[in-house]
């Protein structure tokens, strides 16, 4: 087995915050940087806030671009390889057990992590408070992730359309033909499943992708609300208000 290996080796830069429970840090890598095998002492948490990075496993291998969260158990051996443009990444490492490793996008961990390194770009008395507050949000997320459907592939196929194309989602009916089951089923099936319609799950996802803009961006909100899919600017003011309890705007304001 490889050996155990810090998280921070081959970064070209690192803010750290160590909160007993949790290791919490940013850190960035160089394009083109490739890590042999190693592991890590920890189970990690990561998410990939700009950038890609291939990670290869015994069982598995894939690319980790920006907004993906990827999770490791501790020792897990593993090898990673940086893109062209490097890699900015989250990590929290954490004794807590995390399960088998795995990636999968989420919006809502990417902006938990975006606030992980608002907070230590900026730290104050209640840094500590307010990462480790973060951090539990990200590890439940990380638990939850994509729900295991075993006996029904084609439902999984779903939802990773809908990840896809949640900005424009294709009909039920559409989908159902696509993966070949009937739309009443379809929507049974996925709700069961995964708690949620179609339409909700789609309009938590594209709620999700709005605010990881309004916190990273600064394109103007009639423009972002047609690029992620709303009819106009108070479409989405209405539904962003629904959601979170704040408009866009104060939300962006929030975030600065």
């Amino acid at each position: 087995m490889p050996a155990a290996t810090a998280t921070a080796v081959g970064t070209t830069s690192r803010r750290a915050l160590d909160l007993g429970r949790f290791g919490v840090s940013e850190i960035a890598f160089p394009p083109g940087r490739c890590l042999p095998w190693h592991a890590h002492p920890r189970a990690c948490i990561a998410v990939v806030l700009a950038g890609a990075v291939r990670k290869r496993f015994a069982a598995s291998e894939g690319v980790a671009a920006d907004g993906t969260l990827v999770t490791m158990p501790a020792e897990e051996p593993h090898e990673d390889e940086f893109g062209r443009d490097g890699a900015r990444i989250v990590v929290v490492e954490t004794d807590d057990e995390v399960g088998a490793a795995k990636a999968f996008r989420d919006w809502t961990a990417t902006y938990l992590a975006l606030r992980i390194a608002d907070e230590l770009a900026d730290p104050d008395p209640l840094t500590p408070l307010a990462v480790e507050g973060l951090a539990l949000e990200l590890a439940v997320v990380s638990q939850r992730g994509p729900v295991p459907v075993p006996a029904a592939r084609w439902l999984e196929s779903v939802r990773e359309l809908l990840d896809e194309r949640f900005r424009e989602p294709p009909s039920a009916t559409e989908i159902a033909t696509e993966v070949g089951v009937h739309p009443s089923h379809l929507a049974r099936a996925f709700r069961a499943h995964y708690g949620d319609s179609l339409g909700g799950y789609a309009r938590r996802l594209r709620l999700d992708w709005a605010a990881e803009r309004l916190a990273r961006t600064d394109e103007p909100l009639a423009s972002l609300a047609l690029e992620g899919g709303f009819v106009d600017q108070s479409h989405l003011t209405r539904a962003f208000k629904r959601r979170f309890g704040v408009t866009p705007a104060r939300y962006r304001r929030a975030h600065r």
